[in-house]
């Protein structure tokens, strides 16, 4: 089986997409080498991030399919699912020969496997976007997260707008990653282990925190209690991270 190899970024992806319309030698799958399992049998052509290849492809489903679309196709590559570089491939090729009324074709699986994926880290965002709990660390709001998809590339926004003023970092510990905001933009980094040590073990006060139990202890209304709709609106797998959980 011939497998085209990318970078784990969606300029891999796309760059992979490219060459597999225009090479001569086609690929059976592609995968990212975040997810791909080496093995004997495979022919393995790695594929090179190109800007310009990225960009075509990335305009061309913006203009052919829709930018619908091409968000969609953004979430299910942040699922990180194993064979979300297949099921983006074979997505965009039905959208590239229907257009946008691929969207309709509600009955084909590899349409609604979109469909659904995209939908799941779509609601994932909105959960993380109310359930980020910062701690004040010297001025740094900071924050840990673990989602289980990658969600950092889509919360940056969102926070930058609530929090405009403030210096934050949102540390992802499943992929030990962090979005970082400096007053004026935010970029994506991966964290030195000495920086994540002081980050995650600092003893500093944390007035950020403090604030938010003592809203939540003034909000809570205890005769209303509901701890099984609170697990099913906030799952259990996020609560050592949340501070309204342990609020004493």
């Amino acid at each position: 089986m011939r497998v085209y190899l990318h970078e784990a970024t969606f300029e891999g992806l796309l760059s992979s997409i490219y060459d597999a319309y225009y090479s001569n030698i086609k690929p059976d799958r592609i995968y990212s080498k975040l997810v791909y399992e080496q093995n004997l049998i495979d022919e393995v052509i790695i594929i090179k991030s190109d800007n310009l290849k990225f960009e075509k492809v990335y305009n061309a489903i913006k203009n052919k399919i829709s930018k619908e679309s091409l968000n969609k196709i953004y979430y299910v590559f942040l699922s990180e699912a194993k064979e979300s570089s297949n099921l983006i491939y074979n997505y965009l090729r039905i959208g590239f020969k229907i257009g946008q009324e691929v969207e309709l074709h509600k009955n084909n699986d590899i349409v609604l496997s979109i469909d659904k994926i995209s939908k799941r880290v779509f609601y994932e965002k909105e959960r993380f976007i109310g359930f980020v709990r910062f701690k004040d660390i010297n001025n740094v709001l900071f924050a840990v997260i673990n989602p289980d998809f990658n969600l950092l590339p889509i919360l940056g926004n969102h926070f930058r707008n609530r929090l405009p003023n403030e210096y934050f970092i949102i540390y992802d510990e499943k992929r030990d990653a962090a979005l970082i905001y400096d007053k004026e933009d935010y970029y994506l980094t991966k964290l030195s282990k000495t920086k994540k040590y002081i980050l995650m073990n600092t003893t500093d006060k944390n007035d950020y925190e403090n604030l938010w139990r003592q809203y939540f202890k003034s909000v809570n209304i205890e005769e209303r209690k509901n701890l099984k709709l609170q697990k099913r609106m906030m799952p259990k797998r996020y609560w050592h991270n949340i501070i309204e959980v342990n609020n004493k």
